[in-house]
């Protein structure tokens, strides 16, 4: 009777169904978020920080990652190499200005006003500039170049023209230039600017030389007539005192 009894429970204990079938039900929503008032996303918006801006930028803060030279020639440098060679060969007038803040849409318009004039602004890279200037007339102009700064061509001496477009634009400053090989700081260039032109100058000495031409043959003949001038008033004189 007791080894039945255990066979039976051990028989019990040793079953288990092949199949259990469970029922899962999804989790009772208790709450629900509630939206937030008006009035208080306002004020959560008003007083929401914002970090402050660092006071320099990052782009002056981190060093420039140069790239190594591969000893591959930069195509691109040589053929800008060449372009300012030839701007300089061709151009009497070469004036460096400093780029400060002036907009995009301004600054286009300043190229408009001194397009007008015949005057070119020009920009390459610094370190093209300190190539080609370095080995010319315009070595004197490098410690110009320094930051955002650009030249500004002509193949006149457009002098006054220049300084008459860019006085609209006060973040464009001058800093010097080279007007027929001669090396001008800014207030040499507004000395130039109130020269008169060429063609009043040529005029002015035309007329100079005209005058002293005309002078001459007065001049020549001065001391013969004030001669004769005076040998008559002598025999004037002369005749007076036979007839008395």
């Amino acid at each position: 009777m007791a080894a039945t009894l255990v066979r039976g429970a051990a028989r019990e204990l040793a079953w288990l169904p092949s199949l259990q079938c469970f029922r899962h039900k999804s989790k009772a929503v208790t709450r629900h978020k509630k939206a937030i008032h008006f009035e208080r996303q306002k004020i959560l918006a008003l007083t929401k920080y914002i970090a402050p801006k660092p006071a320099i930028s990052e782009s002056c803060v981190k060093p420039k990652v140069i790239a190594e030279d591969n000893g591959k020639e930069n195509l691109l440098e040589k053929f800008q190499c060449s372009q300012l060679e030839k701007v300089i060969q061709e151009n009497k007038m070469v004036a460096v200005f400093q780029r400060s803040s002036i907009g995009t849409e301004d600054f286009l318009h300043l190229r408009h006003r001194l397009h007008k004039h015949e005057i070119y602004v020009k920009i390459f890279p610094l370190q093209v500039i300190r190539k080609i200037l370095g080995q010319s007339h315009l070595q004197a102009l490098l410690p110009l170049f320094i930051g955002q700064t650009f030249i500004v061509v002509s193949s006149h001496a457009k002098v006054k023209e220049m300084l008459q477009a860019i006085r609209t634009a006060p973040q464009i400053q001058l800093l010097g230039a080279c007007v027929d090989n001669r090396l001008l700081s800014k207030q040499g260039i507004v000395n130039y600017s109130k020269l008169p032109s060429k063609e009043t100058l040529q005029g002015q000495i035309v007329g100079t030389l005209t005058m002293l031409t005309a002078q001459t043959p007065s001049l020549l003949t001065h001391h013969s007539t004030q001669l004769c001038t005076m040998l008559e008033q002598h025999s004037k004189e002369e005749g007076k005192e036979t007839t008395e």
